[in-house]
């Protein structure tokens, strides 16, 4: 056996050789450890699959099937941080109800503000900025320029449930409500004159204009109700519920940082 002698330390190749294992050892545990980081484990150390409520009726976000921009950016923000979601597609309003009693982990589309805040668990990362807008028949009301101008008793057609943020929600008591559950519904009534005005937002106005081949020039886009976040909402039954909304923003800036958010939100039309 060879050995190496050093003031009073004597090394042979085979200690060099342990050292050196220990040392390739240590090094791949840190490798693993650096990967395994990457990827999100529950507070427990479990797989994560968590339970989704998807709203069915508001392309291009969430159709009938849950599909849509939404739903891409969920699927692939949670991904990222290796959390595999599973999607159930009802109404909104019981999204809302199942949330609330705990059945399902989250819903998304939800808009935060004081009426929800109080409600469910948010991150700080909302999924989509988006703005809603008064839309009239054209040539109907037009002294109605902004929210004040509306009087006591007007017909306002909402979907069921909906969030349209905390102006409106200061007022909408005032209004006589019509509510339905698709926007389809909304335009329909609103070109009947069976509602005066129409909360929709933007692109999903747009949307639903296109698919039942109206104009868009045919409904008038008034003026600007709420500009905000919607957000995945997580329900506060489920002891990790701050944890999964951490875990979404981590998923959502990686998403921003590499381009595929941009990516994701593009619209194709109908």
């Amino acid at each position: 056996m060879i050995s190496l002698e050093r003031g009073n330390t004597k090394t042979t190749l085979s200690d060099i050789n342990t050292m050196n294992l220990r040392r390739h050892r240590l090094w791949l545990m840190l490798c693993l450890s650096l990967a395994f980081t990457a990827m999100a484990e529950s507070p427990g150390g479990k797989p994560v699959h968590i339970r989704l409520g998807a709203e069915n009726s508001w392309p291009p976000y969430s159709d009938e099937q849950g599909l849509g921009i939404s739903t891409n950016l969920v699927r692939a923000a949670f991904s990222r941080r290796g959390i595999e979601p599973s999607f159930y597609v009802q109404p909104y309003a019981r999204v809302l109800h199942d949330l609330k009693a705990g059945k399902i982990d989250g819903g998304y589309n939800v808009t935060l503000q004081e009426s929800t805040r109080h409600l469910y668990i948010f991150g700080r990362e909302p999924l989509l900025v988006l703005k809603s807008y008064w839309y009239f028949q054209p040539g109907q009301h037009p002294d109605i320029k902004r929210l004040e101008d509306i009087p006591e008793g007007f017909r306002v057609g909402v979907i069921i449930d909906y969030e349209y943020g905390d102006a409106y929600e200061a007022v909408r008591s005032h209004f006589r409500e019509i509510k339905v559950s698709q926007q389809a519904q909304l335009i329909r009534l609103l070109k009947q004159g069976r509602i005066d005005a129409a909360l929709m937002f933007e692109q999903e106005a747009e949307y639903a204009l296109n698919k039942l081949e109206i104009p868009i020039a045919t409904l008038d886009k008034r003026f600007l109700s709420h500009r905000g976040g919607v957000y995945v909402a997580f329900s506060r039954k489920n002891p990790q519920a701050r944890w999964l909304a951490r875990e979404l923003d981590k998923g959502l800036q990686a998403l921003k940082e590499s381009g595929e958010y941009a990516q994701l939100i593009t619209v194709t039309p109908p």
